[in-house]
Protein backbone atom coordinates (compact mmCIF):
# COMPACT_ATOMS: atom_id res chain seq x y z
CA UNK A 1 0.00 0.00 0.00
CA UNK A 2 1.31 3.44 -0.92
CA UNK A 3 0.88 6.47 1.33
CA UNK A 4 1.53 10.10 0.36
CA UNK A 5 1.91 12.76 3.05
CA UNK A 6 4.08 15.57 4.37
CA UNK A 7 7.31 14.16 5.88
CA UNK A 8 7.42 13.18 9.52
CA UNK A 9 10.51 12.63 11.70
CA UNK A 10 9.98 8.86 11.47
CA UNK A 11 10.45 9.11 7.69
CA UNK A 12 14.09 10.18 8.08
CA UNK A 13 15.43 6.63 7.66
CA UNK A 14 13.58 6.20 4.36
CA UNK A 15 14.82 9.60 3.17
CA UNK A 16 18.42 8.72 3.99
CA UNK A 17 18.09 5.55 1.94
CA UNK A 18 16.54 7.49 -0.93
CA UNK A 19 19.32 10.09 -0.79
CA UNK A 20 21.77 7.48 -2.07
CA UNK A 21 19.61 6.79 -5.13
CA UNK A 22 20.01 9.29 -7.97
CA UNK A 23 16.76 10.14 -9.72
CA UNK A 24 15.79 12.79 -12.23
CA UNK A 25 14.12 15.90 -10.88
CA UNK A 26 11.25 16.48 -13.30
CA UNK A 27 10.66 20.03 -12.02
CA UNK A 28 12.79 22.71 -13.68
CA UNK A 29 13.46 26.16 -12.21
CA UNK A 30 15.06 29.04 -14.07
CA UNK A 31 18.14 29.10 -11.88
CA UNK A 32 18.69 25.39 -12.50
CA UNK A 33 18.75 25.83 -16.29
CA UNK A 34 22.30 27.10 -16.39
CA UNK A 35 23.83 24.65 -13.97
CA UNK A 36 24.91 21.03 -14.33
CA UNK A 37 22.39 18.35 -13.38
CA UNK A 38 22.55 17.75 -9.64
CA UNK A 39 21.19 14.96 -7.53
CA UNK A 40 18.38 16.16 -5.25
CA UNK A 41 19.12 16.34 -1.55
CA UNK A 42 15.84 15.25 0.04
CA UNK A 43 17.27 14.97 3.55
CA UNK A 44 18.45 18.56 3.45
CA UNK A 45 15.13 19.68 2.05
CA UNK A 46 13.25 17.81 4.76
CA UNK A 47 15.36 19.35 7.52
CA UNK A 48 14.85 22.76 5.95
CA UNK A 49 11.09 22.26 6.05
CA UNK A 50 11.12 20.97 9.62
CA UNK A 51 13.03 24.11 10.63
CA UNK A 52 10.30 26.26 9.05
CA UNK A 53 12.51 27.81 6.38
CA UNK A 54 9.75 28.01 3.82
CA UNK A 55 9.83 24.66 2.00
CA UNK A 56 6.74 22.54 1.53
CA UNK A 57 7.40 18.84 1.06
CA UNK A 58 5.47 15.64 0.35
CA UNK A 59 6.69 12.06 0.11
CA UNK A 60 5.15 8.89 -1.24
CA UNK A 61 5.97 5.73 0.73
CA UNK A 62 5.35 2.04 0.22
CA UNK A 63 6.13 0.55 3.59
CA UNK A 64 9.49 2.14 4.47
CA UNK A 65 10.50 2.60 0.83
CA UNK A 66 10.32 6.09 -0.66
CA UNK A 67 8.46 6.07 -3.98
CA UNK A 68 8.61 9.79 -4.71
CA UNK A 69 9.25 13.28 -3.38
CA UNK A 70 7.84 16.70 -4.23
CA UNK A 71 8.80 20.07 -2.78
CA UNK A 72 7.45 23.57 -3.38
CA UNK A 73 8.61 27.07 -2.50
CA UNK A 74 6.97 30.45 -2.48
CA UNK A 75 7.34 32.57 -5.59
CA UNK A 76 7.00 36.33 -5.05
CA UNK A 77 4.13 36.13 -2.57
CA UNK A 78 2.67 33.63 -0.13
CA UNK A 79 -0.25 33.13 -2.48
CA UNK A 80 1.87 31.44 -5.18
CA UNK A 81 4.01 28.31 -5.01
CA UNK A 82 6.42 26.78 -7.49
CA UNK A 83 7.14 23.06 -7.45
CA UNK A 84 10.93 22.86 -7.51
CA UNK A 85 11.37 19.12 -6.98
CA UNK A 86 9.26 16.31 -8.41
CA UNK A 87 10.83 12.87 -8.31
CA UNK A 88 9.28 9.53 -9.22
CA UNK A 89 11.23 6.56 -7.82
CA UNK A 90 8.54 3.94 -8.24
CA UNK A 91 10.26 1.01 -9.95
CA UNK A 92 7.27 -1.25 -9.41
CA UNK A 93 4.57 0.82 -11.11
CA UNK A 94 2.08 -1.42 -12.84
CA UNK A 95 1.23 -1.04 -16.50
CA UNK A 96 -2.19 0.38 -15.66
CA UNK A 97 -0.92 3.15 -13.38
CA UNK A 98 2.53 4.35 -14.52
CA UNK A 99 2.06 7.89 -13.18
CA UNK A 100 0.43 6.99 -9.88
CA UNK A 101 3.19 8.43 -7.65
CA UNK A 102 3.42 11.72 -9.55
CA UNK A 103 -0.36 12.04 -9.50
CA UNK A 104 -0.52 11.43 -5.74
CA UNK A 105 2.26 13.93 -5.04
CA UNK A 106 0.62 16.64 -7.12
CA UNK A 107 -2.75 16.06 -5.46
CA UNK A 108 -1.12 16.37 -2.04
CA UNK A 109 0.47 19.66 -3.14
CA UNK A 110 -2.94 20.95 -4.25
CA UNK A 111 -4.58 19.99 -0.95
CA UNK A 112 -1.79 21.69 0.99
CA UNK A 113 -2.14 24.80 -1.17
CA UNK A 114 -5.86 24.93 -0.46
CA UNK A 115 -5.20 24.69 3.27
CA UNK A 116 -2.60 27.47 3.05
CA UNK A 117 -4.89 29.72 0.97
CA UNK A 118 -2.47 29.59 -1.94
CA UNK A 119 -4.09 30.62 -5.25
CA UNK A 120 -1.50 29.38 -7.79
CA UNK A 121 0.89 26.43 -8.12
CA UNK A 122 3.38 26.52 -11.00
CA UNK A 123 5.34 23.61 -12.43
CA UNK A 124 7.87 23.77 -15.25
CA UNK A 125 9.08 20.53 -16.78
CA UNK A 126 10.43 19.13 -20.03
CA UNK A 127 7.76 18.99 -22.72
CA UNK A 128 8.15 15.22 -23.03
CA UNK A 129 8.31 14.52 -19.28
CA UNK A 130 5.75 12.16 -17.72
CA UNK A 131 4.90 14.93 -15.25
CA UNK A 132 3.00 16.80 -18.00
CA UNK A 133 0.18 14.28 -18.39
CA UNK A 134 -0.15 13.74 -14.64
CA UNK A 135 -0.28 17.49 -13.97
CA UNK A 136 -3.03 17.89 -16.56
CA UNK A 137 -4.98 15.06 -14.90
CA UNK A 138 -4.86 16.93 -11.58
CA UNK A 139 -6.21 20.17 -13.04
CA UNK A 140 -3.08 22.01 -14.14
CA UNK A 141 -3.31 24.01 -17.37
CA UNK A 142 -0.66 24.64 -19.99
CA UNK A 143 0.25 28.27 -19.33
CA UNK A 144 3.17 28.49 -21.77
CA UNK A 145 5.09 26.30 -24.18
CA UNK A 146 8.72 27.41 -23.84
CA UNK A 147 11.96 26.95 -25.73
CA UNK A 148 15.46 27.32 -24.27
CA UNK A 149 17.93 29.20 -26.46
CA UNK A 150 21.70 29.30 -26.02
CA UNK A 151 24.51 31.28 -27.59
CA UNK A 152 27.34 33.75 -27.11
CA UNK A 153 26.38 36.84 -25.07
CA UNK A 154 28.91 38.94 -26.98
CA UNK A 155 26.82 38.49 -30.14
CA UNK A 156 24.02 40.59 -28.66
CA UNK A 157 26.08 43.72 -29.29
CA UNK A 158 25.70 43.15 -33.05
CA UNK A 159 21.97 43.85 -32.92
CA UNK A 160 20.90 47.27 -34.15
CA UNK A 161 18.69 49.17 -31.77
CA UNK A 162 16.08 51.76 -32.60
CA UNK A 163 16.93 55.45 -32.48
CA UNK A 164 13.53 56.26 -31.00
CA UNK A 165 13.85 53.67 -28.22
CA UNK A 166 14.92 54.79 -24.77
CA UNK A 167 16.40 52.13 -22.47
CA UNK A 168 16.83 52.69 -18.74
CA UNK A 169 16.81 50.72 -15.48
CA UNK A 170 13.41 49.75 -14.19
CA UNK A 171 11.92 52.02 -11.52
CA UNK A 172 9.44 51.04 -8.77
CA UNK A 173 6.78 53.22 -10.39
CA UNK A 174 7.01 51.15 -13.60
CA UNK A 175 5.13 48.22 -12.06
CA UNK A 176 1.69 48.99 -13.48
CA UNK A 177 3.10 49.88 -16.92
CA UNK A 178 4.96 46.54 -16.94
CA UNK A 179 1.73 44.74 -16.07
CA UNK A 180 0.07 46.50 -19.01
CA UNK A 181 2.97 45.40 -21.24
CA UNK A 182 2.43 41.83 -20.02
CA UNK A 183 -1.22 42.16 -21.04
CA UNK A 184 -0.29 43.27 -24.56
CA UNK A 185 2.55 40.78 -25.08
CA UNK A 186 1.18 37.55 -23.56
CA UNK A 187 -1.76 35.67 -25.15
CA UNK A 188 -5.07 35.63 -23.32
CA UNK A 189 -4.96 31.85 -22.78
CA UNK A 190 -1.64 32.13 -20.96
CA UNK A 191 -2.83 35.05 -18.85
CA UNK A 192 -5.98 33.17 -17.87
CA UNK A 193 -3.82 30.31 -16.59
CA UNK A 194 -1.18 32.49 -14.93
CA UNK A 195 -2.39 35.92 -13.89
CA UNK A 196 -5.24 38.21 -14.87
CA UNK A 197 -4.75 40.88 -12.21
CA UNK A 198 -1.80 42.97 -11.09
CA UNK A 199 -1.80 41.19 -7.73
CA UNK A 200 -1.65 37.76 -9.38
CA UNK A 201 1.03 38.84 -11.84
CA UNK A 202 3.30 40.13 -9.09
CA UNK A 203 2.75 36.95 -7.07
CA UNK A 204 3.70 34.45 -9.81
CA UNK A 205 6.81 36.21 -11.12
CA UNK A 206 10.02 34.20 -10.80
CA UNK A 207 12.65 36.43 -9.17
CA UNK A 208 15.22 34.16 -7.51
CA UNK A 209 17.24 33.53 -10.66
CA UNK A 210 18.00 37.25 -11.13
CA UNK A 211 17.84 38.48 -7.54
CA UNK A 212 21.58 38.89 -6.97
CA UNK A 213 23.52 41.19 -9.22
CA UNK A 214 20.92 41.03 -11.95
CA UNK A 215 19.87 43.64 -14.47
CA UNK A 216 16.34 44.94 -14.86
CA UNK A 217 15.81 47.20 -17.89
CA UNK A 218 12.81 48.70 -19.64
CA UNK A 219 12.44 50.20 -23.11
CA UNK A 220 10.03 53.00 -23.90
CA UNK A 221 8.83 54.63 -27.10
CA UNK A 222 6.98 57.92 -26.99
CA UNK A 223 6.51 57.57 -23.26
CA UNK A 224 5.06 54.02 -23.30
CA UNK A 225 6.88 50.88 -22.19
CA UNK A 226 7.21 48.51 -25.13
CA UNK A 227 9.84 46.11 -23.82
CA UNK A 228 11.42 44.77 -20.65
CA UNK A 229 14.49 42.66 -19.96
CA UNK A 230 15.77 40.91 -16.86
CA UNK A 231 19.12 39.18 -16.75
CA UNK A 232 21.73 37.68 -14.44
CA UNK A 233 25.20 36.19 -14.64
CA UNK A 234 26.34 33.31 -12.46
CA UNK A 235 30.02 32.54 -13.02
CA UNK A 236 30.32 31.68 -16.71
CA UNK A 237 26.62 31.41 -17.53
CA UNK A 238 24.31 34.36 -18.20
CA UNK A 239 20.56 34.17 -18.51
CA UNK A 240 17.97 36.67 -19.68
CA UNK A 241 14.24 37.11 -20.01
CA UNK A 242 12.83 39.41 -22.70
CA UNK A 243 9.27 40.68 -23.04
CA UNK A 244 8.44 42.69 -26.16
CA UNK A 245 5.18 44.20 -27.29
CA UNK A 246 4.14 42.83 -30.70
CA UNK A 247 5.23 45.15 -33.50
CA UNK A 248 8.05 46.69 -31.44
CA UNK A 249 11.05 44.51 -32.27
CA UNK A 250 13.27 47.61 -32.18
CA UNK A 251 12.65 47.82 -28.44
CA UNK A 252 13.76 44.20 -28.03
CA UNK A 253 16.88 44.69 -30.14
CA UNK A 254 17.86 47.80 -28.19
CA UNK A 255 17.38 46.01 -24.87
CA UNK A 256 19.48 43.05 -25.99
CA UNK A 257 22.29 45.30 -27.23
CA UNK A 258 22.27 47.15 -23.91
CA UNK A 259 22.25 43.89 -21.96
CA UNK A 260 25.41 42.69 -23.72
CA UNK A 261 27.44 45.21 -21.71
CA UNK A 262 26.03 43.98 -18.39
CA UNK A 263 26.52 40.30 -19.26
CA UNK A 264 30.08 40.75 -20.50
CA UNK A 265 32.44 38.03 -19.33
CA UNK A 266 29.96 35.18 -19.48
CA UNK A 267 30.94 32.29 -21.74
CA UNK A 268 27.38 31.16 -22.42
CA UNK A 269 24.00 32.84 -22.65
CA UNK A 270 20.62 31.20 -22.05
CA UNK A 271 17.15 32.57 -22.73
CA UNK A 272 13.88 30.80 -21.95
CA UNK A 273 11.27 32.10 -24.38
CA UNK A 274 7.56 31.39 -24.79
CA UNK A 275 6.84 29.82 -28.17
CA UNK A 276 4.15 32.47 -28.63
CA UNK A 277 6.84 35.20 -28.57
CA UNK A 278 7.84 34.92 -32.21
CA UNK A 279 9.47 38.37 -32.29
CA UNK A 280 11.78 37.47 -29.41
CA UNK A 281 12.80 34.20 -31.03
CA UNK A 282 13.52 36.06 -34.26
CA UNK A 283 15.78 38.51 -32.41
CA UNK A 284 17.68 35.72 -30.67
CA UNK A 285 18.15 33.86 -33.93
CA UNK A 286 19.56 37.04 -35.50
CA UNK A 287 22.03 37.18 -32.61
CA UNK A 288 23.29 33.72 -33.50
CA UNK A 289 21.49 31.87 -30.70
CA UNK A 290 20.07 28.39 -31.23
CA UNK A 291 17.23 26.41 -29.61
CA UNK A 292 18.37 23.66 -27.28
CA UNK A 293 15.34 22.25 -25.46
CA UNK A 294 11.56 22.46 -25.04
CA UNK A 295 9.72 22.98 -21.76
CA UNK A 296 6.17 23.61 -20.63
CA UNK A 297 5.04 25.86 -17.79
CA UNK A 298 1.93 24.48 -16.10
CA UNK A 299 -0.32 26.38 -13.72
CA UNK A 300 -2.92 25.18 -11.24
CA UNK A 301 -5.34 27.78 -9.96
CA UNK A 302 -6.73 27.14 -6.50
CA UNK A 303 -10.21 28.60 -6.10
CA UNK A 304 -10.89 30.79 -3.08
CA UNK A 305 -13.95 29.94 -1.01
CA UNK A 306 -16.86 32.07 -2.25
CA UNK A 307 -17.37 33.89 1.07
CA UNK A 308 -13.66 34.67 1.41
CA UNK A 309 -13.46 36.01 -2.15
CA UNK A 310 -16.52 38.21 -1.60
CA UNK A 311 -15.00 39.67 1.56
CA UNK A 312 -11.68 40.27 -0.19
CA UNK A 313 -13.41 42.16 -2.98
CA UNK A 314 -15.21 44.33 -0.42
CA UNK A 315 -11.87 45.14 1.20
CA UNK A 316 -12.58 43.27 4.45
CA UNK A 317 -9.44 41.78 5.98
CA UNK A 318 -9.36 37.99 5.91
CA UNK A 319 -7.52 36.27 8.80
CA UNK A 320 -4.64 34.12 7.56
CA UNK A 321 -2.90 31.20 9.14
CA UNK A 322 0.53 31.34 10.65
Amino acid sequence: MTETHAPRPLDLVALVTFDEDVRENLAVTREALGGPPAAPKPVGVAIEQWLHLGRQMWISLRGRQVQGIATARELSARSAWQIDALIDADDEATEGEPGRVLNDLLRQAILAAQAARVTHILLRTRSDAPAVSEALRTGFLRASEERLWHGDPAALASLEGGAAVEVRPRRPQDTFALFQLYGRAVPMEARQALAMTLEEWEAVRERRWCARGGIDLVASEQGRLTGALRGARDEGVAQLELLVEPGHEAAGATLLAEASEHLEGAARLLALVARSAGATEHLLRNAGMEPTGDYVLLSRRIARPVREEARRRRGIAIPTRG
